[in-house]
């Protein structure tokens, strides 16, 4: 049996890495857009929370922040 020499085939390899850094840099830019646009999304929802400022809106955050971490009891007691 005579072994053949592997021969990479050039117009190929670069064909196939030219498509991979396209579709490389392709899911950098949708993933960039996604978060900008998320990003976006919590601007625009902030300013509507800051247009209301009562007292009573920081008492629900007091008690929301104490219903998130209620008291632990001692397990030595």
């Amino acid at each position: 049996m005579v072994r053949r020499e592997s021969v990479v085939n050039l117009e190929n390899f670069k064909k196939q890495y030219v498509r991979r850094r396209w579709k490389l840099s392709f899911s950098i830019v949708s993933l960039c857009n996604h978060l900008t646009r998320s990003l976006l999304k919590k601007v625009h929802l902030r300013p509507s929370e800051d247009l209301r400022s009562c007292e009573s809106d920081t008492e629900e955050e007091i008690a929301k922040r104490k219903a998130l971490h209620p008291r632990r009891r001692s397990s030595t007691s």
